[in-house]
Parts: C-alpha cells; sequence; structure tokens
C-alpha cells in the first residue's frame, strides 16, 4: 500500500470511528441529514480523492480510493460519499469542475435538449440534499440546477435516502466526456462492492467480539465447534471479498472500461456477483452467531446487515452480473474461458 493510502485510510477511519457510534447513527436515523459529519468529510476532502487536484482533490486512483470506499460500509456511513467520489471521477475525465455542495448522481436514462435535462422519477441518493444533478449522456457530463424539481423523500432498506427525482432540471454545464454509455452503472457496482466488502468486515468483527465475550454452559461461545465454524466461513467470505474488490479496482486503473479489447469490465462484474451473493450467507451466519440480540435495534448489527441487503441489488445484483458473466464465458468458448480469468 502506498503512503497516499495508508494515511487516507488511516485519517477515514478514525474519523468515522469517532464520530459514527451506534448512538450516533440512531440519532442520523431520527433526525435525517447530518450536516457536520458532511463538514468535516469536505474539509477533509474525504468526498473528493478522484477529483483532479484543480478541484481541490487527490487525483486519487480507483486503488486510492478502495480503502475509503470499504470504510464507508465498514461504518455503515449515512452520507453520499461514494457517489460524490464518482461524481468527481466523471468531471475530472471531462476537464469539468463541479459546483460546491451536495452533487446528485442520476444514473437513469433522461431527456436532453439545448438548455434543460429532463428527468423522470429518478432515484437519486441524498437527492434532496442535492444542490446539482450530475448526468452522463450521449458522450457528454451535463451539470444541471436542482431548482423547480420535485423530490420526493424515500429511503432504502438500509434508511439510506433513495429520493425520487423528476421534472425539467435547467443544463449549467456541459462537457465532452469520452466513457462508454454505461459506465455510471459499471461503477456503481465497483462502489457498492467495495461498500458489500466493508459491511461485510463489520459483521464478522461483530460476530468475533460478541462470540469471545457471550457465554453459554460456562464457557465462551467462541469455543464451540459450531460457532468457529461460522465464523471460519464468515472471514473467508470477508477475505474473498476484499481480494475481488481490491483487484477490480487496480485493474480498472490499468485498463479502463473502453469496451475495446481486454478491459476492466469482466472484473467488475466478478466483484459485483460475487459480493452481492455472499451477502445473504454474512448476514445469515452473524446475525445466527449473535441470535435474538442481532434482530434487536439497540444493538447494532442491523447498522450494517441492512445496508448489505440494500447494496446488493443496487447498480445490479448477483443474477445481471452473474448473466453477463456466462455469456463472456459462452462466447469465449472451453478455449478462452481459462486466459480471461487468469490474464
Amino acid at each position: 500500500m502506498n503512503e497516499m493510502r495508508s494515511i487516507l485510510e488511516e485519517s477515514v477511519n478514525r474519523l468515522f470511528a469517532d464520530e459514527l457510534d451506534w448512538d450516533a447513527l440512531t440519532r442520523i436515523e431520527q433526525q435525517g441529514w447530518p450536516a457536520s459529519l458532511w463538514e468535516q468529510v469536505c474539509a477533509q476532502g474525504i468526498d473528493r480523492v478522484l477529483a483532479s487536484e484543480a478541484a481541490g482533490g487527490m487525483a486519487g486512483s480507483w486503488g486510492d480510493v478502495y480503502p475509503l470506499l470499504r470504510a464507508c460500509g465498514r461504518y455503515a456511513v449515512p452520507l453520499p460519499i461514494a457517489e460524490a467520489n464518482l461524481c468527481h471521477w466523471l468531471a475530472r475525465q471531462a476537464h469539468a469542475e463541479l459546483p460546491a455542495g451536495v452533487p446528485g448522481l442520476v444514473s437513469q436514462e433522461v431527456f436532453v435538449d439545448s438548455t434543460h435535462v429532463t428527468v423522470t422519477d429518478a432515484r437519486v441518493p441524498w437527492g434532496s440534499q442535492a444542490q446539482t444533478l450530475v448526468v452522463v449522456h450521449a458522450g457528454e457530463l451535463l451539470i444541471t440546477a436542482t431548482s423547480g424539481l420535485e423530490i420526493t423523500r424515500e429511503d432504502n432498506i438500509g434508511r439510506d435516502p433513495r429520493d425520487h427525482v423528476s421534472g425539467r432540471a435547467e443544463i449549467l454545464s456541459r462537457s465532452p466526456l469520452a466513457v462508454p454509455a454505461d459506465t455510471v452503472h459499471l461503477l456503481g457496482a465497483l462502489i457498492r462492492s467495495a461498500q458489500i466488502a466493508g459491511g461485510a468486515a463489520a459483521a464478522l468483527d461483530l460476530a468475533v467480539q460478541y462470540a469471545s465475550e457471550r457465554e453459554q454452559f460456562g464457557r465462551p461461545l467462541s469455543k464451540f465447534q459450531a460457532i468457529q465454524h461460522h465464523l471460519a466461513d464468515l472471514a473467508g467470505l470477508v477475505a474473498s471479498a476484499d481480494a475481488i474488490v481490491m483487484s477490480a479496482c487496480e485493474v480498472f486503473d490499468q485498463r479502463g472500461i473502453a469496451g475495446a479489447g481486454r478491459d476492466a469490465r469482466f472484473e467488475i462484474a466478478v466483484a459485483k456477483c460475487r459480493t452481492s451473493e455472499a451477502v445473504e450467507k454474512i448476514t445469515r451466519l452473524s446475525h445466527q452467531i449473535h441470535g435474538a440480540i442481532g434482530f434487536t435495534y439497540e444493538y447494532g448489527l442491523h447498522f450494517v446487515s441492512r445496508r448489505l441487503w440494500a447494496w446488493r441489488a443496487e447498480f445490479g445484483g448477483s443474477s445481471e452480473w452473474g448473466e453477463y458473466l456466462g455469456r463472456a464465458a459462452v462466447e469465449q468458448g472451453g478455449d478462452g474461458l481459462w486466459p480471461l480469468i487468469t490474464d
């Protein structure tokens, strides 16, 4: 790990560990947008690791930002940090700069005319807090105002806002953007995979701690063979998620997703397919180890397990990406499949 990644990982984990205990997460769910925490995130540049240096960012790579995305999952961070970094990366590719404030990432199809973008029931993470919308359309990056839009608050199962946005948004700027049309969907899958890896690590940590402290029949739970098997399964799932998502980030940094030749699409599909599929077992085993207490609101396992259930479906679930991988295998044929996996 290079120095920048080490410093970033240390700083974000310290911030989130200090600010986001279970009481704080409960308070945010009850009261809404944590403005002071977002101010700290912006002050430390955590929202723009992937932005250009000219835009006040770090010009980081996806390998650099992985520890941050993982920490967002690990601490169930109730802020659009992952989405903001993706928006800044898109602006960097377009040699554009986002206005200050929360960017709203639009991943659905839109209609564009010379002055406005028409959005129809798009689900925008933290859309009610967004000062601008970021849209990729027909080879352009469009940055729009949010005034005049109809925004209806709705949360996903993790209780993070996925607000419904509709209406005509004035275009503030438009810049050529030479990326494939499905870039937002692909990179959205990558950031959710990283968050799942972090959430899985949190579930494992809580399970290990509980099994070590809780006693039955005069022995810690961790001494029972069945619990040891559960913990070993969880540890394997966490290790595989980390490895596969880190690999996808590194391959994307090397090859991109230009759609020609051997790019990073395969690795991103594998990462999202595998992490989304693993969520069922991760949450089942961690809750089984905890027993009844794991299902109570007072005990904080639910902060990560609910978000894991939400993230596994966003930007495509295991069925969508599994189908993609199946088609890729058929296209390669028997002789080409192994080189595809190992290249």
